[in-house]
């Protein structure tokens, strides 16, 4: 789409010599920034009002050939650091594949002058290939073609969050209705933080709603790792060379970061930190569930500095805004620092059906001696024919049911067996062995090995042959008679 200003020749009124120090600023900043989805604000923010504003992107007709792969449909989007357009890979149509469509971002044509602030965008677009996730969109690439920058990513149908919450704002959800997202939302801020990559601008603008359903967390692919923690300390320092900023002026001055969502510790210049993000999921779950801002858009510095208290969620079990508090609690130390944690303590919390007396507890290790003790070889089919369960002390129960609520948690975000350690399966396993036999946790394989079964199933029908192999490989492992997945095995095997 062409715009009538379109012709920089025409705009620019500044000389060139200013122009050349305006885009070194703007690059200074590219480099002192925390994160390069930073250092892109920091150039939108910069730009706004010198001459590189008034210079426009380079504007390219539909149909124009990226890379000899990539045709560009329709521009969606620019800001200071490029233009945005849908594009069709063509290199995907050559191989049958129907889903062509991917969005392509084309990088501002001052920015080849700066190898630095491209190296840092490289850097980041390499990390993000690594976060694969239903729940985060997914960045495939930075390149080049010619003297022309560009990265490309999953396009996406649907709208933001923040688009969704201004139609929803005098009608908030219920938890149980806003639980799909916030699970998605967890769902994508866990994996990334296993992989040690922390968001750092999570907000409703960059929380993605598709038609499917599904939500997406965008931007993953322009996050800092938090391994690299001395990136963020430049940031500070830069603030801290201009003494002369008013404090009421100190949000503006942090490029990049989004005053209403960044934690207290984002304002002082630490390094980025998971509770940084659960700070800005607790925010957008309050607005989900209140239609507002838990502080009423002030800023969390400004909001610790003052005291100020969100108002309590009726909809909410004193459980349940205990640890909404928790997250949003403006000492950093204090705070759930724990996405799997975070989405725990909003689940609803089962009550223990039965409540034994002193009397009944004795008589039930009474019946379980004896069964043991007439039995004279204790062969047993866990998922068919289990022992009785044996009775547990209060502490041991405590322990059970927070091993049960993280085993829930990890089949709600769909972990089922992976990643290692932190899954339905190992955590099921971990009851077994500190309470044998527990009923909950036999009912929780037999769903998890019923879910491995279907995938299998479906595996096989899309011709996924070493995918179904491996579902059944694994499911076999934890029960060899399962009698779907024996059948599975034997099907894949008259395929191959």
């Amino acid at each position: 789409m062409e715009k009538n200003d379109h012709d920089s020749r025409h705009i620019d009124t500044k000389s060139e010599q200013t122009e050349i120090t305006e885009l070194a600023t703007v690059v200074e900043t590219i480099s002192d920034s925390r994160t390069v989805m930073e250092a892109m604000e920091a150039a939108t923010q910069l730009t706004s009002s010198s001459a590189l504003g008034n210079r426009q992107h380079r504007i390219l007709k539909p149909g124009t050939l990226i890379k000899n792969r990539f045709k560009l449909e329709q521009e969606i989007g620019h800001g200071g650091m490029g233009v945005v357009y849908t594009a069709r890979d063509l290199r995907k149509e050559e191989m049958g594949d129907e889903d062509s469509i991917i969005a392509i971002k084309l990088l501002t044509q001052k920015l080849k002058s700066y190898p630095k602030a491209l190296r840092m965008l490289q850097q980041e677009t390499k990390k993000s290939q690594g976060l694969a996730h239903p729940n985060i969109v997914t960045v495939y690439d930075f390149d080049r073609d010619g003297d022309m920058f560009y990265m490309t990513m999953e396009y996406l149908t649907g709208q933001t969050l923040k688009d969704y919450l201004k139609t929803h704002e005098d009608n908030p959800h219920t938890l149980k209705s806003a639980l799909p997202i916030i699970r998605d939302m967890v769902s994508g801020l866990s994996y990334a933080h296993q992989k040690s990559i922390i968001h750092s601008d999570l907000k409703p603008a960059n929380v993605f709603l598709t038609e499917a359903g599904v939500t997406k967390i965008l931007d993953f692919g322009i996050a800092r790792a938090m391994m690299e923690p001395e990136v963020a300390q430049s940031q500070k320092k830069t603030e801290q060379s201009s003494p002369q900023d008013a404090p009421e002026n100190h949000a503006e001055k942090l490029v990049g970061l989004t005053p209403n969502f960044a934690s207290p510790e984002m304002f002082a210049g630490e390094p980025p930190a998971p509770g940084d993000d659960i700070y800005a999921l607790a925010c957008i779950t309050y607005y989900l569930l209140a239609g507002k801002h838990p502080y009423n858009n002030v800023p969390a510095n400004e909001a610790k500095e003052k005291k100020l208290v969100p108002g309590r969620i009726d909809g909410l079990n004193d459980r349940q805004w205990s640890s909404l508090l928790k997250s949003l609690e403006l000492d950093g130390t204090k705070r759930i620092n724990n996405a799997d944690e975070f989405l725990t303590g909003l689940l609803p919390k089962k009550r223990e059906k039965w409540r034994m007396a002193a009397l009944g507890t004795l008589l039930l290790t009474l019946l379980t001696i004896a069964y043991f003790s007439f039995r004279p070889t204790p062969e047993f089919d866990l998922f068919i024919d289990p022992p009785p369960e044996q009775a547990m002390s209060e502490s041991l129960r405590s322990q059970v049911d927070e091993a049960l609520e993280l085993a829930e948690v990890h089949m709600l975000v769909g972990r089922l067996v992976s990643p290692p350690g932190s899954n339905a399966l190992d955590k099921y396993n971990e009851v077994l062995e500190m309470h044998a036999f527990n009923r909950k946790a036999i009912s929780g394989l037999k769903k998890i090995l019923n879910m491995l079964s279907d995938q299998a199933e479906k595996a096989i029908s899309a011709g996924e042959l070493e995918e179904a192999s491996a579902l059944i490989d694994t499911g076999l492992s934890v029960y060899a008679k399962h009698k779907k997945l024996l059948a599975l095995q034997n099907k894949l095997k008259s395929v191959k």
